[in-house]
């Protein structure tokens, strides 16, 4: 019989699906945002993707308060993007179009991201690594915006824990929720 070591991060979201167990509060996908009434209710955004990017602004309208728990900051660009194409299909360009295409669009999450947060504690903590190999590109003309409203925070530091009524982060704070909308 082999002797099996219990994986210290055992319980940590990325790697088991019981993290959100203990919750007593509601549980969203990300794909259900549309169907959810999320007025006057404390929600926490768990990650992101395209869901997520494209309704926070709409969630911040009715809820109460949102905290967007960022994992690693996104490129978000901007959903009416009209001049890449022309710009993509240039002869020059058509031989190494998937390598421009990325090379471009990350100098264009970055360049839209600079427009629209004028804070710059805030910019640098979405503030995406264009270094990274697997770029993974948002649209949304509004999820910048909602980041910066009076009821909506970003939270940049690790989850460590889920409790009945809070999301813990690793600094200590339980922030209290009524809804964890999840991308996992």
């Amino acid at each position: 019989m082999v002797n099996k070591k219990k994986n210290p991060l055992d319980g940590f979201f990325q790697n088991s699906p019981d993290f959100f167990q203990k919750f007593q509060g509601k549980i969203i996908a990300s794909e259900d945002i549309k169907n959810y009434d999320f007025t006057d209710l404390n929600v926490a955004v768990v990650g992101g993707n395209q869901m997520t990017v494209m309704h926070l602004e709409q969630i911040c309208t009715k809820a109460q308060f949102v905290k967007v728990f960022q994992m690693t900051p996104l490129f978000i660009l901007p959903q009416t993007e009209k001049g890449i194409h022309k710009l993509l299909s240039h002869p020059l360009i058509v031989k190494n179009r998937r390598l421009f295409n990325n090379r471009v669009k990350s100098l264009l999450a970055i360049r839209y991201l600079e427009s629209q947060v004028q804070d710059t504690w805030l910019k640098r903590q979405l503030m995406p690594n264009s270094a990274t190999e697997n770029k993974v590109f948002y649209k949304s003309d509004s999820y910048y915006a909602a980041l910066q409203r009076a009821n909506c925070k970003l939270i940049t530091w690790p989850i460590v824990k889920i409790t009945e009524n809070a999301v813990q982060s690793m600094e200590g704070v339980e922030h209290i929720v009524d809804v964890v909308i999840t991308t996992y």
